[in-house]
């Protein structure tokens, strides 16, 4: 059909699967001027009265509707705020994620501020044109684990290749996993700035107000060449001249979006390079089993530079701190601050029975119970308070403090150093830094601190309960928090690993990382557990699920693992399905599932146990890091 006017190809800012499309509208000839592809509009939609948000994608002569095109209702901003890259690279997560674009748009372009806005244009900045890099590399390399003239070493790492770029006139995205990384970055980089002049940096943080977020947004589509530094959201930033994606340890969980496109910011940096042509660069102080497998199948390069290996030692002791921490405890002390790494924040980390010994249980949701720096009794699923405690075994009212946590650790070594300072940090009141003077750091993995100038020693305890976690991934995570907190010695500081023998303790002291990660990848292959293949879960009433299984039955590989029935409260919350399948399978699963959630939306409305928010009635996470 013939337009009298241009048509626009607008995406619609709804969470829909129907409306997860292009949709052509005419563009109004009083609008004309200001409609340019990625500018924000609004639109009608339906026989709805309501105005719909979406973006203008592309704008073309005819459409191939038949019938008669609704016109774009308003122009919200004549700021191409979505740029066709960005918008590639959202349509191709949405894809393999099984997820709407528009749950990717939300995380890609922030909330507009109009004040913020009208200075940018009154200011004569304009959007600039993204150029694609050329030939690209991805590269992966552990960085030494020490701290050196009062920068940790990965830090200096990243700033100077970072600097390298813009020094070139080329951009750099730096992702993250919390502020606690970003503030060591744009420490050194802003200090660096007052020794060699100017240097472009956009703190591309989430904790920031609404409208700083917005500025910093705006600065990335000036073209100005420029270090962006953010946590996982900041994978989208509309960087120009985009020279390189840096991504700092990748193991973190902080690089896995905890709602939907349930995606992680590796993955999304080799889409993002399979578009825009830029470099890709994993660095850590250990090595991903997920790095080890692309490693492996020739993916990415090792860059690895030798380094000195840190001071090591490992004790099997079933003494929390034994004869060994001691001695590295007071020799650390006479020359600086000593880190003390424990595994779980509060008093106790578990409640027992005093009469039976049974593990306590919530009396809400029956979670394990533990006691809090306040030293109160709460649930570690609901965060109920139990201060009526009553085994359910027995029926005692008598309970007893398991495990030691961090405030309890805190009290414990304030008695055996009297005098010295003792300082506590967790997830929960996390410090940022400490001085270079004497005392006892006590932390959770994580939150350490960072010292002046390393710490003289570091000492790791409660390695066996890290390991025993019941998950895959609980060697994994243990040598990586441990590596982290290693990492924050001095060049010359000692560190000890207290509880842990064998093959594992002398390869941690050794620093062979990336053999620790492909001892751990092959036992995955060998019981085909990610990354040796993916995991989805698919989550939905038991009616919906017994409806779709047979569609995804009918996929040859795709091996299928359940149901389970999700239980809170007594009542069935969800029934849940585990697909394991191969990656060359993951367009055709993900299209598949994208087609029952289309088909299963028509009418049918499920809401939370929780929060009593509407959901969506079949959950999909092509990649679900939780259930294993």
């Amino acid at each position: 059909m013939k337009a009298t006017s241009k048509v626009a190809q607008v995406a619609i800012q709804s969470p829909l699967p129907q409306l997860d499309r292009l949709f052509d509208y005419s563009i109004p000839e009083n609008l004309e001027s200001v409609i340019q592809p990625g500018v924000r509009v609004r639109i009608k939609f339906g026989r709805s009265a309501a105005l719909m948000d979406g973006f203008v994608i592309s704008i073309s002569e005819e459409s191939e509707f038949a019938g008669k095109l609704s016109e774009i209702s308003e122009v919200v901003s004549t700021v191409s705020a979505l740029s066709n890259e960005i918008y590639q690279l959202a349509r191709v997560v949405a894809d393999r994620q099984a997820s709407s674009i528009s749950d990717i748009l939300r995380l890609a372009v922030p909330d507009r501020s109009v004040a913020i806005e009208k200075k940018w244009i009154e200011a004569g900045n304009v959007v600039s044109a993204s150029v694609n890099a050329g030939e690209s590399k991805r590269v992966t390399a552990l960085i030494r684990p020490a701290v050196v003239d009062g920068a940790s070493q990965w830090v200096r790492k990243i700033a100077t290749q970072a600097q390298d770029a813009l020094a070139a006139g080329e951009s750099t995205l730096i992702i993250v996993p919390d502020y606690r990384d970003q503030a060591a970055l744009l420490k050194y980089l802003k200090a660096h700035q007052e020794v060699s002049g100017a240097i472009n940096i956009i703190d591309y943080s989430t904790n920031q107000t609404k409208s700083k977020r917005y500025a910093e947004f705006l600065a990335c589509l000036t073209g100005e060449p420029s270090i962006v530094i953010g946590s996982r959201a900041a994978i989208y930033a509309p960087v120009r001249n985009l020279k390189q994606i840096i991504i700092w340890d990748d193991s973190d969980s902080s690089h896995y979006e905890p709602s939907s496109p349930y995606s992680h910011t590796r993955e999304i940096a080799f889409l993002r390079q399979q578009i825009q042509g830029n470099d890709v660069f994993l660095f850590g102080h250990s090595r991903s089993t997920e790095v080890a497998r692309l490693l492996s199948i020739g993916f990415l390069k090792d860059a690895t530079d030798a380094f000195p290996m840190p001071k090591i030692a490992n004790s099997d002791s079933d003494i929390r701190v034994d004869s060994m921490a001691w001695r590295a405890i007071r020799a650390g002390l006479e020359t600086g601050p000593v880190l003390i790494q424990v595994a779980g924040r509060g008093h106790s980390s578990t409640v027992f029975c005093a009469d039976c010994d049974e593990r306590a249980t919530c009396k809400t949701c029956h979670g394990p119970l533990w006691i809090d720096n306040r030293n109160i009794t709460k649930c570690r699923w609901c965060n109920a308070s139990n201060l009526d405690f009553t085994c359910g075994t027995c029926g005692s009212s008598k309970a007893k403090q398991g495990r030691p946590g961090s405030s309890r650790t805190v009290a414990d070594f304030g008695k055996a150093f009297p005098g010295v300072r003792v300082i506590e940090s967790t997830g929960d009141e996390p410090l940022l830094e400490v001085g270079s003077s004497k005392g006892l750091v006590i932390s959770t993995p994580g939150a350490e601190p960072n010292a002046a100038r390393g710490y003289s020693a570091v000492i790791i305890l409660d390695a066996q309960r890290a390991l025993g976690k019941d998950t895959l991934r609980s060697t994994e995570d243990a040598i990586r928090s441990w590596a982290n907190a290693v990492a924050k010695l001095s060049i010359d500081g000692q560190a000890v690993l207290v509880g842990v023998s064998g093959t594992l303790a002398n390869k941690f002291s050794l620093w062979a990382m990336g053999e620790i990660a492909d001892h751990e990848l092959a036992s995955r292959v060998e019981l085909r557990y990610p990354p040796a293949v993916r995991m989805a879960s698919v989550g939905a009433e038991r009616k919906l699920i017994e409806e779709i299984s047979p569609a995804l039955s009918a996929l040859n590989g795709v091996e299928i693992l359940g149901p389970v029935s999700i239980v809170e409260k007594g009542q069935e919350t969800e029934v849940r399905i585990l697909l394991k399948y191969e990656y060359s399978q993951g367009a055709e699963l993900a299209a598949l599932l994208k087609a029952q959630m289309l088909k299963a939306s028509a009418g049918q409305q499920r809401f939370s146990a929780k929060s009593g928010r509407a959901m969506r009635p079949i959950r999909v996470k092509m990649d679900d890091v939780e259930v294993i």
